[in-house]
């Protein structure tokens, strides 16, 4: 009446899609043909096919029968079939919710490199949709735009942070949604769009990080006791709110020699960074920081308090997609205590990724983003490399900053930069496989000179330009000050009077360059008004 005994055990996976999107290859299908109970399977998708997420039997992707005399072993495929929906059975090339006709960008807080950015979706002939995470942000950092890409978006949405944080991602994407075209890709375009962009992708189905990690991946401490739990190097470190935290940290460590690093929980380009060597020093930097409203327009609500790295600090940029990681510049920077600030950057050098020093950072940087979940976008990496190794200073899952004029530099020594990299990553997908793991060969030299001014007044004139210009490794010159403006003592990014770019065959031509430069800064780059 019914069979009793089987010859042999079997079961039908039923295949399930958790995303939506163009499907680029089936990577898994080949270990599925592996397995040794595999035995037919029925695939109703196929590469450059919208894939839809599988809710009932129609939007099934296929099915795939086992069979095997080992029960044991048939259970061990299906884990694997299980394992590979995953992670690695499908590659998308754009996981977005809907077919994609002309698809749009959505980018988050479209400032300093995410100009270029957003420059960069039109340019691809793209819908461009700027989303601004806060009005206050637009006040504090609006101005931070790429000379000559202000691009005029197709729609620009304002997020409402006065809503709660639920209410406001979903009152975010319901405009979105209104737009009635394909949203492709969430890319941040600065620090401050990194947890929106996160929330936004993450809630839309796109390609995204994963959303449990987003806080680690802006908040410094949580950062570093992430990257830590990971058994990654990690700096020691506290976050405090009150005074009497950092005492008790402070008198448990004893730092021999007294050297601490005082800085914000959330913030960017160097800003209220304090380099301290006493107690009574950590407590001033504490009370400055504590509540205090940063240069992104956003309540310092804490202060870090770090071991001061010993050693010289480098910049990994990188983009990844699907865990994948590249490296797609390292830079060198040159920092300096300067106008009674410890942090001032003076410039960085582009690397290629050849030494055994440079290996250590790309392997340091890979591991960094595991422990994150960067797994998909740009990561603009700060390391410190000292005695015991590279260990993290900080990290933006976003695209390096300063404007983006380092583009110019990568694209010359490089040949690719990580701005285009990162279009790649989320839309051409056979683009971003060509590309090196890191670059091990530099068609050029260069150098990116970020002009420091040691002195405060108003300038009457630049007689250093015409200078600077005659270099014969210079490529662009970009000027934040100009005649008749006040020029501050520069402390930080935000004080910073402009950035050179230089390129030369001869990496002997750029060093002697950089220091002409340093030289007018110190007599001949400005000349002030008399008092």
């Amino acid at each position: 009446s019914a069979p009793t005994t089987l010859l042999k055990h079997g079961r039908e996976v039923f295949l399930v899609s958790r995303d939506n999107g163009v499907l680029r290859d089936l990577p898994g299908k080949r270990v599925i043909e592996g397995l040794s109970s595999y035995r037919k399977a029925d695939w109703q998708v196929h590469p450059k096919e919208f894939v839809r997420r599988t809710i009932d039997c129609f939007t099934r992707p296929g099915a795939i029968q086992l069979v095997h005399e080992d029960a044991e072993q048939l259970e061990a495929d299906h884990d694997v079939v299980r394992r590979l929906e995953t992670a690695g059975l499908f590659d998308f090339e754009i996981i977005c919710p809907q077919p994609p006709e002309k698809g749009a960008v959505v980018v988050v807080d479209p400032f300093s490199s995410g100009s270029l950015i957003a420059a960069g979706v039109l340019k691809r002939k793209l819908r461009l949709v700027m989303v601004f995470s806060d009005s206050a942000v637009v006040d504090a950092v609006g101005q931070l735009v790429a000379e000559g890409t202000a691009a005029t978006p197709d729609v620009t949405i304002t997020h409402d942070q006065r809503l709660p944080e639920e209410e406001g991602v979903q009152a975010t994407i319901r405009s979105l949604q209104d737009l009635h075209c394909p949203i492709v890709s969430v890319v941040p375009g600065a620090e401050t769009g990194v947890l929106l962009a996160d929330q936004l992708a993450s809630q839309m189905c796109m390609r995204c990080n994963p959303l449990e990690l987003s806080l680690a991946r802006r908040n410094k401490y949580l950062m570093g006791e992430t990257v830590r739990a990971a058994g990654i190097r990690a700096v020691k470190q506290i976050k405090a709110t009150e005074w009497g935290q950092v005492a008790a940290f402070l008198a448990s460590w004893q730092p021999d020699p007294f050297i601490a690093v005082v800085k914000p929980i959330q913030s960017a380009g160097s800003d209220d960074v304090f380099k301290c060597t006493s107690v009574d020093e950590v407590q001033h930097a504490f009370d400055t920081i504590n509540g205090a409203i940063n240069n992104l327009g956003q309540t310092n609500e804490g202060v870090l308090v770090q071991e001061f790295l010993d050693g010289t600090e480098y910049v990994v940029d990188s983009v990844s997609r699907d865990g994948a990681h590249k490296v797609t510049a390292i830079w060198e920077y040159d920092k300096r205590s300067v106008n009674d600030a410890n942090f001032v950057y003076f410039g960085m050098n582009l690397l290629s990724a050849t030494s055994s020093a440079a290996q250590q950072l790309v392997d340091y940087s890979n591991a960094v983003l595991d422990a994150l979940g960067i797994v998909n976008g740009p990561g603009h990496m700060e390391v410190k490399m000292c005695r015991d190794g590279p260990c993290l200073v900080e990290v933006g899952s976003r695209c390096h900053g300063g404007e983006g004029t380092w583009s110019l530099i990568a694209d010359e020594c490089v040949g690719y930069n990580q701005i285009d990299t990162t279009f790649d990553a989320y839309l051409r997908p056979e683009e971003f496989d060509r590309l090196p793991s890191a670059p091990t060969t530099l068609l050029k030299h260069g150098r990116e000179v970020f002009l420091v001014a040691q002195q405060e007044g108003i300038i009457k004139s630049v007689p250093g330009i015409d200078k600077i210009r005659a270099l014969r490794s210079f490529r662009k010159l970009e000027m934040s000050v100009q005649p008749g403006m006040l020029q501050r003592p520069t402390i930080d990014c935000f004080t910073r009077p402009g950035s050179v770019q230089l390129v030369h065959d001869d990496e002997a031509v750029v060093l002697e360059d950089y220091q002409a430069i340093r030289a007018l800064e110190i007599d001949g780059l400005f000349e002030f008004k008399a008092e």
